[in-house]
């Protein structure tokens, strides 16, 4: 079996990724868990590798229940690549052959024009390109099995076309829809058949936000242990999202010079809106951020105060500190069926509470940072209380309403 320096192998896997233009993601990724790995051999007092210690460590990792599944998957990843150059097998990067979609028939013809058409006078992204020629593609196969062609072309057809159609409907029927128009302004068809399928819309149904009541806050701050490293980065975490209604890419961005302990303020210029707005350091909060740096905090000279808790220390991605906090709810044992489950829904159960005690919109508006409180009109349609308080008492009404003209209201 071979062996090698891990430290050797390590550097040798991550040229091999530059050299083959990898992105810097997928670098990052691969180093972390190399350098997990390393941790591990070390604390074993190992210092060669083979492929016998990658299993071990991944065995290690699944009986101790250390780590989720993604990141067990990450690290059977990287030990692969590694194994791969310990055994000098070439490294390939992974390629995605894309589906080539037929475009039949005389519409087939069409199609291909219309779509060099879209290229130049749109320039659409490779995501709605996709999208175009997997809807036409459809479309041409359909009218060449019915036997259709731009002369003979009607609603008929394109009415059974649509309905055979089942979930796909608006994906469909939009580059469609817009092909017909084409074929229309290019006097291919004497009739704009684009117009029927304009009464296809896009009905979204009204989306509550997910909320938790105050016993629930208290559970899943009573749930969070304090003590260790982690536990006091997830505890300041949990504080400004639940506390201040901060958004997930403002807490993980937030940085030093945000903090003003003279004035007990936080400062900051939000990453969606680019607004700057101004939120009290509450002592709980700033006393759970000082225990973070002081006794939690890995050394870094990174000026972002919220790190990874693994090596290469970096600041927390929004996934990542979304994944925080879905997991403090989920080990405080609340029963999130129906509700999301990730950091903003704090931001919005700050929001009704705020509302439920009589707090003004512009209030509320302004402290969770707003551009204008039509934003912050959407908690008004939870706060069910005072919705009942607004309604008016409907007045009863008589037998003689629905009996007169001989009772003809029930015919």
């Amino acid at each position: 079996m071979n062996q090698t320096s891990i430290d050797k192998l390590i550097q040798t896997s991550l040229d091999t990724l530059k050299q083959l233009d990898f992105k810097e993601s997928t670098i990052k990724r691969h180093r972390r868990q190399f350098l997990y790995l390393r941790s591990y051999m070390r604390s074993h007092r190992q210092d060669l590798y083979d492929e016998s210690i990658g299993e071990k460590c991944q065995i290690d990792m699944l009986t101790e229940g250390v780590a989720k599944d993604f990141r067990l998957k990450e690290i059977r990843h990287s030990i692969n690549l590694l194994n791969d150059m310990l055994n000098h097998v070439p490294v390939r990067k992974k390629r995605i052959h894309c589906r080539v979609y037929p475009f039949p028939g005389e519409f087939g013809k069409h199609v291909q024009v219309f779509l060099e058409h879209l290229k130049i006078e749109c320039r659409p992204t490779k995501h709605t390109l996709y999208m175009y020629m997997t809807a036409l593609s459809h479309f041409a196969v359909r009218m060449q099995v019915d036997g259709i062609c731009p002369d003979n072309l009607d609603t008929i057809a394109i009415s059974r076309f649509v309905s055979s159609l089942q979930n796909t409907q608006l994906r469909v029927c939009v580059p469609v829809r817009r092909f017909l128009r084409y074929l229309f302004e290019r006097n291919i068809t004497k009739t704009d058949f684009s117009i029927p399928l304009f009464v296809i819309k896009c009905h979204r149904a009204e989306k509550l936000p997910s909320l938790y009541n105050t016993e629930e806050i208290r559970k899943m701050d009573a749930s969070i242990e304090k003590s260790s490293p982690v536990g006091k980065r997830n505890y300041a975490i949990f504080l400004l999202a639940s506390r201040l209604g901060l958004r997930a890419s403002d807490i993980r961005l937030l940085q030093f010079h945000n903090l003003d302990w003279d004035r007990n303020v936080i400062n900051l210029k939000q990453s969606k809106t680019q607004k700057n707005i101004e939120l009290p350091l509450l002592s709980i909060i700033g006393e759970a951020i000082i225990d973070y740096i002081r006794n939690g905090r890995p050394k870094s000279e990174t000026k972002t105060i919220f790190l990874t808790a693994i090596a290469p220390y970096t600041p927390l991605s929004i996934p990542g500190l979304s994944c925080i906090v879905s997991h403090i709810i989920y080990k405080a044992g609340i029963d999130t069926k129906g509700r999301h489950h990730g950091s903003h829904c704090l931001r919005h159960s700050l929001a009704t509470r705020m509302l439920e005690q009589g707090t003004t919109l512009p209030v509320i508006s302004e402290s969770l940072g707003h551009s204008n409180t039509q934003s912050t009109m959407v908690y008004l349609s939870v706060d069910i209380k005072s919705l009942l308080r607004c309604s008016l008492v409907v007045p009863p009404v008589t037998d003689g309403f629905y009996m007169q003209k001989g009772g003809w209201f029930y015919e």
